[in-house]
């Protein structure tokens, strides 16, 4: 037996494939496992699933190859600096280290992160011969032309080569800085997404666009030959001595600067990306013409990042001279892991190659699987609701039915896909027939931009009744686009004259979800040879609708790399409006799970009074009073909704504090509502930021599924929101009016069903006792005239072995701030920029003036102490979970919020808090304490045998 690891890594994607005497045993990408999206660290995990797929010991490796080589590629470094020195330098300067850390050095590296064990030798083919390799040798041809095309290898930008048999030849290519690859990226860069993952976003929003700027393009920024070679006019860009893609003299051309991405995309930004994609589909369609004729060969195989542009390829398809095009489903980097090992296997050990007829990719499902009991131990003890199912055609017909009721469902079948595409195994599915799916399935489930398109998996018998291809033809790999045929399509629905964006909203055919604006679509065809369970599925769908087509796109969140594990497809699913999660032979809904609520009912507030007891004392339930009011059953007191908001709002006794600061801080708050929604309007805006602030993200992680949460001094709801967008139900209190309809606003607009807001007095809870899993009060009892109070009136909302969240101004690290209250007094608010958050750069005047006035202006504010608050938590029987600055010194967030930290010590304490004189600074002495409410073993024993004997009665 033979072992040959491949590994990609350290630029964008890695990956590890096992190729085990000439067979692909394993493959897959190392984002998947860490969910971290391109992760380019050295693939550990990807490492370990193959090796465990194949009950290999790293030292029982024959051979490792690394994808390209780093001496090579660290020569192209050097010489482009010196070239263009001394600009460049600050890019220079910040690769050398990475350079000299791990990839000068990487046999080295490579042995260290296979724990010592492999001893034997290392392979390190060029870039581009590892890209021809895993386009060949996996295909299903003896011979073939081999086109490679991406932003750059070592020099080679792409390469025309040729396969025979069991070996490869590199006949042409074409060397740094000249790259379409680098080209298209660079007009990705112009128009706001991401370079080397936001490409795709550029060729969807292109059908939206008309290619008015070819001629410009042609004209100044490349000279393209008739082979399909091209010049650049370097000029135009910055990515050989700078740290962006394009130059002044770009951006004076097709006037003015690269979009931001959070700016609206205009239609100039539609045909910039309209141009450069035809522009591409040129150089392609010449570059392949070019390679048969240098050939002679019937077939050709693609692969390198330029060859997931699945539009150009399907262009070669159709108008270019080869019989027959195979593309490597993993074409980007993490395939050059495969071509690597291939590489040797065939051309470096000489071992004989026998093609398949279908291919040797094995439908690229080469990830690691998972059995129905892991799954249902999982939903076991999430607690989540499923259905089991035993036989294979009862499953598909009861997904079947979900999906022609126009619901999403989330499908996790095998093993997962080897590169970007989701081919049926791990998979978002819908009903192409439904007008709306595309934007639902963008914006609600993907949060992404509405424009995306989606592709259409269907049955491989009656792809030719929907699609242009030839009968019998295929492509199990999603890679070429494909017309819709004639007979399918409607005359515009819409207004004839929209354009750009505008051009979304009109059905153009019967399969409207999977019918890009030009009527194209990326095509799967799904055959049952390589997609049982999917085809029985699809043919189930068939039967039932007469349609043989799905929308199947990428199983994960906008953000997420494509889901790996059980775990991962069911946080996606609840953190998501996906409505049926496949698991296997399980099936899990969302209209089953305890904190489901209809998005009929998003404007009902009767799914607040179950929660809601009087706050005036008497403790009565509430009941509806008309449309406008809500009434409580015991005192019959009324109390107003307006604008959507229920205002239970009522006086508390004096304070002991004989201080009562509340109507100065309502007036205040009701002046400056802070933090607002000025810089999102969307939830994908609103998700991203809250991602962004540590505590967000680690609280959305931390707190469970299907849980209750209050969030007590909501003020604009933006957490509330943000946490309810998962499958809880949340609901934000506040006294500020006008902040409450800010939040009110946005979460009808987005309808979130499950979030709901109420003004409330936090001294006079309109709650009953007991109701919540989690209570959060980040940052208004210090705004009170007695905390500790407050604090003590919030305790028992909570349920037993439930979690509460307090935030304060620590009392040493809000000293900086007070002694800059008292500069801005005497001044005038003059030198504002010594804040350390007014010193950020893009904040908006409202963000910035809210911040002034509610550090420096504020009309009354407390401090304390770790110790204190420890002591409160003391006196209400609290368990201390854990103090963010950490009261310790440890870690303040390691992704485990709501998990027990050691307490620590006084003198603990009082270097955290000493410390907090500087860091705290920042947030302005701000800092959480979280405790947790015991349970009351006996008490749930004897609640549990009264609802026995109940229960008894009642039979």
């Amino acid at each position: 037996m033979t072992a040959i690891l491949g590994v990609s890594a350290f630029y964008h994607d890695s990956a590890a494939a096992l190729v085990v005497d000439g067979d692909v045993v394993a493959a897959a990408q190392e984002e998947r496992f860490t969910r971290r999206k391109h992760d380019d660290s050295f693939p550990a995990n990807a490492v370990a699933f193959c090796l465990k797929q194949a009950d290999i010991k790293p030292g029982s490796i024959d051979y490792v190859a690394f994808y390209d080589k780093p001496l090579l590629k660290f020569d192209r470094l050097l010489e482009t600096y010196l070239a263009y020195a001394p600009r460049g330098f600050r890019s220079f300067r910040e690769a050398l280290p990475i350079w000299i850390r791990r990839k000068l050095h990487l046999p080295r590296y490579l042995r260290e992160a296979l724990g010592g064990e492999y001893r034997r030798r290392f392979v390190f083919p060029e870039h581009h011969e590892s890209h021809a390799a895993s386009a060949f040798f996996p295909s299903p041809f003896d011979e073939a032309a081999i086109l490679t095309l991406d932003g750059v290898g070592e020099w080679a930008t792409a390469t025309v080569g040729v396969g025979r048999g069991n070996r490869i030849s590199i006949l042409e290519k074409t060397r740094f800085p000249h790259s379409l690859g680098l080209l298209y990226s660079a007009f990705t860069y112009y128009c706001g997404f991401a370079v080397n993952s936001g490409e795709y976003k550029l060729m969807g929003l292109a059908p939206y666009g008309q290619p008015r700027f070819v001629d410009a393009i042609l004209g100044h920024l490349v000279d393209v030959k008739p082979d399909g070679s091209l010049r650049m006019d370097m000029s135009y860009f910055n990515y050989c001595e700078g740290l962006t893609m394009t130059s002044a003299r770009f951006h004076d051309l097709f006037g003015g600067p690269p979009r931001r991405e959070d700016e609206e995309l205009t239609e100039r930004h539609m045909d910039i990306a309209a141009s450069i994609q035809r522009v591409t589909e040129d150089v392609m369609l010449r570059s392949a013409a070019h390679a048969h004729a240098k050939t002679g060969a019937k077939y050709l195989c693609l692969a390198g990042g330029v060859a997931l542009n699945c539009v150009g390829n399907g262009r070669i398809l159709r108008e270019g001279p080869f019989e027959r095009v195979w593309i490597q489903p993993a074409a980007g980097d993490a395939g050059g892991a495969l071509g690597a090992a291939l590489l040797v296997w065939h051309q470096l050990l000489g071992r004989p190659r026998t093609p398949v007829a279908s291919d040797a990719q094995h439908a690229s499902w080469l990830g690691p699987s998972y059995g129905s009991m892991a799954i249902q131990n999982l939903l076991e003890h999430a607690g989540t609701p499923y259905r089991d199912f035993a036989c294979d055609d009862d499953l598909c017909d009861a997904v079947t039915d979900e999906l022609a009721a126009g619901r999403v469902v989330g499908w996790f079948q095998g093993r997962m896909e080897f590169g970007p595409r989701a081919l049926g195994a791990r998979s978002l599915l819908g009903d192409p027939r439904d007008a709306h799916m595309q934007s639902v399935m963008n914006l609600k489930v993907k949060f992404r931009e509405s424009f995306r398109p989606f592709a259409p998996s269907v049955l491989r018998e009656r792809a030719s009744e929907y699609f242009e291809m030839p009968p019998g033809a295929e492509d199990p790999y999603m890679l070429t686009v494909a017309p819709v045929r004639a007979e399918h399509r409607l005359p515009d629905a819409g207004d004839r004259s929209a354009t750009g964006i505008g051009r979304l909203g009109i059905v153009r055919s019967d399969i409207p979800a999977v019918t890009h604006v030009d009527f194209s679509a990326r095509v799967q065809t799904v055959d049952v040879d390589r997609h049982r369970l999917y085809h029985k599925l699809l043919s189930s769908f068939h039967a039932k609708t007469g349609c043989p087509v799905l929308v199947n796109t990428s199983f994960n969140l906008g953000w997420d790399p494509i889901v790996c594990t059980p775990d991962d497809a069911l946080h996606t699913f609840m953190s998501s409006d996906i409505d049926a999660l496949c698991l296997e032979k399980t099936l899990v809904l969302k209209r089953e799970q305890p904190a489901w609520v209809p998005p009929e009912q998003t404007e009902d507030l009767d799914v607040l009074l179950p929660y809601m007891a009087c706050p005036s004392g008497d403790g009565g339930a509430l009941a509806r009073a008309g449309e406008d009011a809500a009434r409580c059953s015991v005192c019959g007191r009324r109390y107003a909704i307006e604008d959507g908001v229920m205002q239970m709002f009522w006086p508390h006794e004096p304070l002991p504090t004989g201080v009562d600061p509340t109507d100065a801080v309502k007036a205040f708050y009701e002046e400056t509502p802070f933090p607002n929604y000025d810089d999102h309007d969307s939830l994908r805006s609103l998700i991203e930021k809250s991602r962004r602030g540590v505590y967000a993200d680690q609280l959305n992680r931390a707190l469970p599924f299907n849980s209750t949460v209050l969030e007590v001094g909501c003020g604009t709801g933006q957490l509330s929101n943000f946490l309810g967008v998962s499958c809880r139900r949340v609901i934000g209190a506040d006294m500020c009016l006008n902040s409450l309809r800010l939040a009110e606003r946005f979460r009808r607009g987005h309808r979130l069903s499950r979030v709901r807001f109420v003004q409330m007095n936090l001294f006079r809870p309109c709650f009953r006792p007991e109701q919540f899993d989690v209570v959060l009060c980040n940052g208004v009892l210090h705004h009170t005239g007695d905390p500790r109070g407050g604090f003590e009136r919030l305790v028992p909302l909570l349920k037993p072995g439930g979690f509460i969240v307090i935030g304060l101004y620590n009392r040493y690290g809000r000293l900086l701030n007070r002694l800059r209250a008292g500069l801005f007094a005497v001044s005038g608010g003059r030198g504002q920029w010594l804040d350390p958050y007014l010193r950020k750069g893009r904040i908006s005047s409202d963000k910035r003036r809210a911040w002034f006035e509610d550090q420096y202006r504020h009309p009354h504010e407390s401090t304390h102490t770790v110790g204190e608050v420890l002591e409160w938590f003391e006196r209400m029987k609290l368990e201390f979970v854990r103090g963010i600055p950490s009261t310790t010194g440890a870690p303040d967030f390691d992704g485990r919020l709501l998990a027990p930290a050691p307490v620590g010590t006084a003198f603990d304490h009082a270097r955290s808090q000493l410390r907090q004189v500087v860091t705290g600074n920042r947030e302005g002495g701000f800092f959480l304490m979280i405790a947790r409410k015991p349970v009351d073993v006996q008490a749930m024993r004897k609640r549990s045998v009264q609802g026995a004997e109940a229960s008894v009665h009642a039979v």
